[in-house]
C-alpha cells in the first residue's frame, strides 16, 4: 500500500487596529481611545500532515492548537466609557481556496473548520467553516471603561466533514487573518 504524505500549512496573521476620532453634536472633534491588540502566544503555524488512508478519509483535528491573547478597551479622553457596544474577534482566509504549492488543484476553504474557546467572561463563541469573508468567532459585550483581556484558544479541523480521499498529495497553504474590532 502506498502512503501519501500531504501537508497543509496555515500562517496566522494578526491585524491590530488602534484609535478612531469622531465629531460630537456640536461638530467638535474628540478622541475615542480604542485599544485593540491580538498577540499570537503559540500555534502561529498550523500544519496538517496526512500520512494514512484513515487520515485522508476521517480528517485531522488539531485540538487547542493556537493561543491568542487579546486586549480591548474603549474609553473617552476623560476616561469614561466610549461609544462601542462591545468587541468581536473575526477570522477570514486571505484567499478564496487552500492553494496548492505544486500542480495539484486547490482545495475549497470549506474543508477547514475553526472552533474557538475562551474563559473571558460574558463572551459568545461561534464555530465556523472557513471562508474568505470576515466571520465573528468570539464576541463580548461593552466592558464600560474597563479593559477586556484574556486568551482565546483555537481548534482546527481539516477534512473531518468532507474526506480528502482523491485529493492529490502536495503542499497546500492558506493565510488566516484575525481581526479584533469594536462593535459600534
Amino acid at each position: 500500500m502506498t502512503c501519501y504524505r500531504q501537508a497543509f500549512k496555515f500562517a496566522l496573521i494578526c491585524i491590530i487596529l488602534l484609535t478612531n476620532a469622531f465629531l460630537d453634536s456640536t461638530n467638535n472633534i474628540y478622541a475615542q481611545n480604542i485599544t485593540k491588540r491580538v498577540r499570537v502566544v503559540s500555534g502561529g503555524s498550523v500544519s496538517f500532515i496526512f500520512k494514512s488512508l484513515v487520515e485522508y478519509s476521517s480528517g485531522k483535528t488539531l485540538s487547542y492548537w493556537s493561543r491568542l491573547n487579546i486586549q480591548f478597551q474603549d474609553t473617552t479622553d476623560a476616561g469614561g466609557d466610549g461609544t462601542s457596544t462591545g468587541w468581536k474577534l473575526m477570522v477570514r482566509a486571505n484567499s478564496s481556496a487552500i492553494q496548492s504549492d505544486g500542480a495539484a488543484a486547490d482545495i475549497p476553504l470549506s474543508f477547514i473548520h475553526i472552533r474557538p474557546t475562551t474563559l473571558i467572561p460574558g463572551t459568545t463563541v461561534t464555530n465556523i467553516v472557513l471562508t474568505d469573508a470576515n466571520q465573528t468567532i468570539v464576541q463580548g459585550g461593552d466592558p464600560g471603561a474597563l479593559t477586556v483581556t484574556g486568551e482565546i484558544v483555537i481548534t482546527y479541523d481539516c477534512g473531518t466533514t468532507t474526506p480528502l480521499l482523491g485529493r492529490e498529495p502536495d503542499y497546500y497553504f492558506v493565510d488566516l487573518i484575525f481581526t479584533l474590532a469594536e462593535i459600534p
